[in-house]
């Protein structure tokens, strides 16, 4: 949980980073603030549009696979971004269009790595992941906004886009999940295993 919670935040700041520096590019590109707002909007659209399929795919699909996918496919779309960026090949249909996949690739991503961590941890304990969640999005938002326009303004547009082209997968190391039969993470413990001596004497081994 904790592997997940670090990368959830990674994650989340880089993306809030991209879509905070696309912003400033159409600002810088357009100079108008009525472009500005519609490509916000127009990376907001996929999620009120589509957000009932995005969660569909998600139950789905296997959850660590698609987190993986979505975030490398994050990381491709800044990638692509800071190259149009320094060779002076975008314009605004581009960046709309890029703003675009990105609001479509967040639908599946954010319920991906949000549920991600409700399977690490056992049920009794998944509203406290929640909560962590929560907390870790918020902040994850906070930093990757203030961290967008501080390399913007310090280190220019495609060095921002750089930064957040390299996608950290929200997946922990650990491949083991928490199921409703166990109730812990790994495999269940042997009857009596870690009991105390009077436990152990109690339990009857079929013979």
């Amino acid at each position: 949980m904790r592997w997940w919670s670090v990368a959830n935040f990674v994650s989340n700041a880089g993306t809030w980073m991209q879509l905070t520096v696309q912003n400033l590019l159409v600002l810088q590109i357009t100079g108008s603030a009525a472009a500005t707002g519609l490509s916000m909007s127009v990376q907001a659209a996929p999620a009120l549009l589509m957000s009932l399929v995005g969660g569909a795919a998600v139950d789905r699909w296997p959850r660590k696979l698609t987190a993986a996918v979505s975030q490398a496919l994050l990381g491709a779309v800044a990638f692509t971004t800071a190259v149009l960026v320094a060779c002076g090949g975008l314009n605004l249909t581009v960046l709309m269009a890029l703003a675009a996949v990105t609001g479509v690739i967040a639908t599946v991503d954010g319920p991906a790595c949000a549920l991600l961590g409700n399977d690490l941890v056992p049920p009794e304990d998944v509203p406290s992941a929640i909560g962590v969640g929560s907390l870790v999005h918020s902040a994850g938002r906070l930093a990757g906004a203030a961290l967008g326009g501080v390399t913007v303004a310090f280190l220019g547009t495609p060095a921002a886009y750089a930064a957040t082209a390299c996608p950290s997968s929200s997946s922990p190391p650990s491949s083991r999940s928490c199921g409703p039969r166990t109730g812990r993470c790994g495999r269940p413990r042997p009857r009596g295993a870690g009991a105390g001596p009077r436990a152990r004497a109690r339990t009857r081994w079929p013979t």
